[in-house]
């Protein structure tokens, strides 16, 4: 199952082209994912104060943003970069913040965002 996530940067004035997160969702990373999900569960009953827990891995296959250098890019990609937009509106993924996409479902690659990963 492939989806899509809305991102945030701690930065507000530029996220680097990082609007949104592709993730393959196999049934090893499902099973991660419930399994940080019941922890925070377990951490929330031992003390109500806690709001977020963060972890840093490498399931993204990567980060996005459909809007970023359309400008100078090439007619097909353009369209290939709007579709993809299109897609997500129409997914409410700005109010979902989640959504399963096709599996035929491509980022094209001048959209998909150079990220460092520093932690």
């Amino acid at each position: 199952m492939n989806i899509v996530l809305k991102v945030s940067s701690s930065n507000e004035h530029y996220n680097g082209g990082c609007d949104f997160a592709f993730v393959e969702l196999t049934a090893e990373i499902a099973a991660i994912a419930l399994r940080r999900i019941q922890t925070l569960k377990e951490q929330k009953k031992l003390d109500a104060d806690i709001d977020e827990t963060y972890y840093w891995s490498h399931f993204v296959e990567c980060f996005f943003s459909p809007w970023v250098n359309l400008a100078s890019a090439e007619r097909d990609v353009e369209a290939a970069s709007l579709a993809v937009a299109d897609l997500l509106q129409m997914l409410r993924i700005e109010v979902t913040e989640i959504a399963m996409v096709p599996e035929t479902f491509k980022v094209p690659p001048s959209q998909v965002a150079a990220v460092e990963c520093g932690r």
